[in-house]
C-alpha cells in the first residue's frame, strides 16, 4: 500500500495532481513567465484554474518547443526544476493537497491504523486461545475422550493456526 507522509490513502479516494503557477512552471523549465504565456497561446495545456500540470506541461514543451529556445536550468537538465522556489511551491501544493484529503476524510493516520489493527489481532488471538477451554469439555463429552488430551490437541492446533496467521503480512492481505 502506498504511504504518503505518514498517512494511508483510503481506497477510491481521488488524488488531484499537483499544479504550478505560470511563474513556477517557467522557473521549472528555465523560461520566463512571459514565455510561458506565449506557450499557452501556442497550445500548452492549462488546468481550468489557470495552473499547469508539470508532467503534461513538460511533455508538451518537449514535443513542441525547440530546445535552443530554452535556457539551461541549474541542474543541466532543460526540463528539471530550475530553482528552489519552484520546488518549494510544488512541495507546498502537495502539502495543501494532503491536508485537504485528510480534512475530507480520505486519509488515515498510519500509526493509528496500525495500532488499531494490532489491537484487533491481539483480541482475536486471545479469543481463540480461550475458545479451546470453552469447547474442550463439550468435545470430550461428545466423543468420550480424555479432557486433558482434547485440551492439549485443540490448544496445539489453534496455536499452530495462529502462528500461520501471524506470518501473513498486511501487504499480503491487500487485494
Amino acid at each position: 500500500m502506498q504511504e504518503t507522509q505518514g498517512f494511508l490513502p483510503i481506497t477510491g479516494a481521488s488524488t488531484p495532481a499537483t499544479t504550478l503557477s505560470k511563474k513556477a512552471f517557467g522557473e521549472a523549465i528555465g523560461v520566463s513567465p512571459g514565455r510561458v504565456s506565449q506557450m499557452i497561446t501556442a497550445g500548452l495545456p492549462v488546468e481550468p484554474n489557470g495552473r499547469i500540470d508539470p508532467a503534461k506541461g513538460r511533455a508538451w514543451v518537449a514535443a513542441n518547443v525547440d530546445p535552443n529556445r530554452r535556457r539551461a536550468s541549474v541542474d543541466g537538465s532543460p526540463l528539471g526544476f530550475a530553482s528552489s522556489r519552484a520546488e518549494r511551491e510544488a512541495a507546498d501544493a502537495k502539502t495543501a493537497r494532503l491536508k485537504a484529503e485528510k480534512l475530507e476524510g480520505n486519509l488515515l493516520d498510519r500509526k493509528a491504523a496500525l495500532a488499531a489493527i494490532e489491537t484487533r489481532a491481539r483480541a482475536e488471538r486471545d479469543a481463540w486461545i480461550s475458545w479451546v477451554m470453552r469447547v474442550a469439555p463439550e468435545v470430550a463429552t461428545a466423543t468420550d475422550a480424555d479432557l486433558g488430551a482434547v485440551v492439549a490437541l485443540l490448544d496445539r492446533l489453534v496455536r499452530d493456526q495462529l502462528a500461520t496467521l501471524a506470518e501473513m503480512t498486511i501487504e499480503g492481505l491487500a487485494p
